[in-house]
């Protein structure tokens, strides 16, 4: 357990300093990772909202809080890929705990997608969406998606390296899960038969609990919630288990 919380402290000190390092990369700076989830979002409505006319009441908050919540599990997930495969070298001449380097991604994403959020819930206030005490279960459900995504995030990084074509499928993948995760449309926009494709997805299942709480003002179904809190939290007790036991083989599978 103290290994663990090492690792942790270590890659809260690396992310701290690579969002320094990412904010002096351009000119814009901190505004880039709030302009990147704006731009895909015009994107996103001119074409779901315009082109392809969903039929979702109040589509704009719809479609915002969707994007909004799936960009931060997508680019987490994307960005955790790499997160070892690219550290040959670091694992070649350092004995150093791999999981390490998924978890910085995770925090670094989490502290980007944390402003974005933000100022979701400013936008959401000036269109005229007062806030409730609902809103307090608000960083529960963020919790849960925190778990599942590092879960998620942390087995991705620990087996590319053993399977390096992997981070195509895994793109592709995610390609498909954000069609399957309600992010465009709602659940009756869609065949019956294909339904079940959101009822087996806990993104999907989250972001519907988003959109309860911020947009219908209905709380989420804390049995539902508390079982994707279980199961998120056995993902990454696992994720880290497989870490563990193949932290040894990393840098000779990368010598490969």
């Amino acid at each position: 357990m103290s290994g663990i919380w090492l690792s942790v402290k270590i890659s809260l000190e690396r992310a701290r300093l690579g969002l320094k390092s990412e904010s002096t990369r351009t000119r814009l700076g901190f505004a880039w990772w709030i302009l990147e989830p704006l731009i895909l979002l015009v994107i996103y409505y001119t074409v779901f909202g315009h082109l392809l006319r969903i039929q979702v009441e109040n589509f704009a908050v719809f479609l915002i809080i969707g994007v909004t919540f799936w960009t931060w599990f997508n680019k987490s997930v994307m960005n955790c890929t790499d997160a070892i495969y690219e550290k040959k070298h670091i694992l070649e001449h350092c004995k150093i705990d791999p999981l390490i380097f998924p978890l910085t991604s995770i925090i670094k994403d989490l502290v980007k997608e944390s402003l974005v959020i933000l100022l979701l819930l400013a936008v959401l206030c000036v269109i005229g969406f007062t806030p409730s005490w609902l809103w307090l279960y608000l960083p529960l459900i963020a919790l849960v998606q925190l778990i599942v995504t590092a879960g998620v995030g942390v087995f991705v990084a620990g087996l590319i390296p053993f399977m390096p074509d992997l981070r195509i499928l895994v793109s592709s993948s995610l390609q498909f899960l954000m069609f399957a995760s309600g992010v465009f449309y709602a659940k009756d926009n869609i065949p019956t038969e294909f339904r079940f494709l959101l009822d087996v997805n806990p993104v999907a299942a989250l972001i519907s609990m988003y959109r309860d709480v911020l947009m219908y003002g209905r709380p989420p179904m804390v049995p539902e919630l508390l079982a994707l809190l279980g199961g998120a939290l056995v993902l990454f007790v696992l994720a880290v288990l497989f870490l563990a036991h193949n932290k040894n083989l990393y840098a000779m599978e990368l010598n490969k």
